[in-house]
């Protein structure tokens, strides 16, 4: 499990810091995962790093042989996507701005984390 987190991670081109800022642990633990230094992850952080690395979670929990399939999150969020548009088409003008202004502050929330 150990080597699959280390070389998803330098396949995507990401430091150690930068996949423990995204699940919200210390650059150390990374570390320990990827030495296998701590073996059992507790349920929460295995979702957090697979979604960090963008493979799903029983590619983190060693449960697939193959090479991990990327997570195509535009693909997930068609059904979001579509659900904001037939939702959202009835609000009032001042509703459908303070959605835009949430997907906003969004998007400057995670350029500030990058």
């Amino acid at each position: 499990m150990n080597e699959k987190i280390k070389n998803r991670r330098i396949e995507l081109g990401l430091t150690m810091l930068e996949v423990a800022k995204k699940v919200g642990v210390s650059e150390a633990t990374v570390s320990r995962w990827e030495s296998g230094d701590i073996a059992n992850m507790r349920r929460d952080k295995i979702v957090l790093l697979a979604n960090a690395l963008q493979v799903p979670p029983s590619f983190i929990m060693d449960l697939e042989e193959d090479e991990p399939k990327p997570v195509d999150l535009d693909k997930e969020l068609e059904g979001v996507r579509f659900a904001l548009y037939t939702e959202t088409e009835e609000l009032t003008d001042d509703d459908k701005q303070a959605v835009l202004d949430f997907v906003r502050f969004l998007k400057s929330k995670n350029k500030k984390e990058e």
